[in-house]
């Protein structure tokens, strides 16, 4: 079994982020949330894979010590950017579990999975009123049923995943159905569907689990993620998700950046070099600098955060 991240390098701005921050500003910004997830990551299971693009790795993956790295070509649009995941995923032929690069763990979230326990491993599960892809999936009920990717009633949740684990055999049913649905949607029209990244990795998985009756765990229980928000249901726990656009946010990145210089002193070399080499190179240093009363901002998290 595999602990994997994939990143690819796209053209165009991301939809997370305002349209008015230039692409220099956010893409080179990934450096702090992926190096923090590529410690904790390493320090809780071993080995991490890096799958990327050439772009994505002379830009920014060189400078973090990933254990393994394969790069990758996109041939992917940035409207579709899960779809290069997806097909890192295809290549992988064995159980393995996906770590998105904005994912910081604390604690051993994997356990279940690891120790076989579940076919399919999330974030979260998201409930119908959180989730914004149901309607696209009620309005394509009749192409779900003639596919038969799903045959059973549909309960307008979905999955989330931040953390995804999948056993080979769901795998086999998982990425058949993807290619199906991926070719309705460029007939349909990528441009014309809200969310279709989020509906072609995550919404579908739950189709393809629910249809299957795959067993399948989760990280944080939905009570909490209704309640309190993403992030402030991962600090409950030490799970962080700097989900779109908060890790391009300069008071998270002033936070990563302490917590990397107070508690992970031995990859402070890594940090320096990349803010010599490039965040001063690319006139972003602003992003990085603390502000004289950094210890009086209250954040939605603390590192490391504290478990109840």
């Amino acid at each position: 079994m595999q602990i994997i991240q994939s990143f690819a390098k796209y053209e165009g701005i991301s939809p997370y982020i305002d349209k008015r921050k230039s692409k220099a500003d956010y893409f080179y910004l990934n450096f702090y949330s992926m190096l923090l997830s590529y410690i904790t990551l390493q320090r809780q299971y071993g080995s991490v894979t890096m799958f990327c693009d050439k772009a994505a790795y002379d830009a920014l993956i060189k400078y973090i010590p990933y254990d393994n790295v394969e790069i990758v070509e996109n041939q992917n649009d940035i409207l579709m950017w899960s779809k290069y995941k997806l097909d890192i995923m295809k290549t992988i032929g064995e159980d393995f579990i996906h770590v998105d690069q904005d994912v910081i763990v604390f604690d051993d979230f994997y356990k279940s999975f690891i120790d076989g326990k579940c076919d399919v491993l999330v974030q979260d599960v998201v409930s119908k009123k959180r989730n914004f892809t149901k309607m696209f999936i009620y309005e394509n009920l009749d192409f779900l049923k003639e596919t038969k990717i799903l045959t059973k009633p549909y309960d307008g949740q979905a999955f989330s995943g931040g953390s995804l684990g999948l056993r080979k055999h769901v795998q086999d049913y998982y990425f058949k159905a993807v290619d199906i649905f991926y070719d309705g949607m460029v007939e349909f029209g990528i441009e014309n569907i809200p969310l279709a990244a989020m509906i072609l990795e995550e919404t579908l998985l739950y189709l393809i689990t629910t249809e299957n009756d795959f067993k399948y765990d989760y990280i944080l229980p939905q009570k909490d993620v209704d309640e309190m928000g993403l992030m402030f249901a991962g600090d409950k726990i030490g799970y962080l998700h700097l989900w779109a656009a908060n890790k391009f946010k300069r008071i998270y990145i002033q936070q990563l950046r302490k917590e990397l210089f107070t508690n992970h002193p031995q990859y402070l070399d890594y940090v320096i070099k990349y803010e010599r080499e490039v965040m001063i190179w690319k006139r972003i240093f602003r992003y990085i600098v603390l502000p004289d009363n950094y210890q009086d901002v209250k954040l939605p998290m603390e590192f490391p955060p504290k478990n109840d």
